[in-house]
């Protein structure tokens, strides 16, 4: 059942949380990408991230959180 996160007098939804998990994790997954220069494949870099980034919220929000 989703239920607000409150930090002090303020309330956060639990999307907030996944998407913060969601762009460090393809942060990290953009720069090992990098480090083994697989992104030289890639055509549209910045749709790429984008796509990378509702992977991994999907994947979070079903496996992890399940609001």
């Amino acid at each position: 059942m989703p239920h607000e996160m409150s930090w002090g007098d303020i309330y956060f939804s639990p999307l907030v949380l996944v998407l913060i998990l969601a762009l460090i994790a393809t942060w990290i997954t953009v720069v090992i990408l990098n480090k083994v220069k697989l992104s030289r494949f890639i055509a549209f870099p910045s749709l790429t991230f984008l796509a990378i980034l509702v992977l991994y919220v999907i994947a979070i929000d079903h496996f992890y959180l399940r609001f």
